[in-house]
């Protein structure tokens, strides 16, 4: 693939735009807490257990409810994972992640809907989705000539 001058230019300006977010209270409040996450020997040793503890149920449910641990081993998995998920750590670290991320999808949406009202933003966040039907490529119905 050959670049244009063009084309450098509009990657010279993401990379300023990626600066700008690296440089924001979002991004420096996400690195704070992904530090403390793993830091954090409590919320170390909670992700390792649940770590393992996913890779014993992932053996017994291959078996599915046949398995005679099955449900057992569910009820261990989901109070551990509620366990962390109350973790002060891992709220705070999820809470920043979330920020960072409202971010990122807005200035993806941005971008998108500068090119086109019909450009296909990829986000979680359904407020950043298309506004559309669908694309050509969705299945469904194309509003491309709309």
């Amino acid at each position: 693939m050959f670049l244009t001058f063009s084309d450098i230019e509009i990657l010279d300006q993401l990379e300023k735009v990626g600066l700008m977010i690296r440089e924001s209270e979002e991004y420096h409040s996400y690195k704070k807490y992904q530090d403390l996450l793993h830091k954090d020997d409590e919320c170390r040793k909670l992700i390792n257990a649940f770590t393992k503890l996913k890779e014993e149920f992932s053996e017994v449910e291959r078996f599915g409810r046949y398995h005679p641990d099955f449900n057992e081993m569910r009820r261990k998995v989901n109070k551990m994972k509620k366990e962390i998920d109350l973790n002060p750590v891992v709220i705070e670290y999820r809470r920043a992640e979330y920020l960072l991320q409202n971010i990122l999808d807005e200035v993806m949406y941005i971008i998108g809907q500068s090119v086109s009202e019909h450009a296909n933003v990829v986000s979680h966040n359904p407020f950043f989705s298309g506004k559309t039907g669908g694309g050509c490529s969705t299945g469904s119905s194309c509003s491309c000539a709309s």
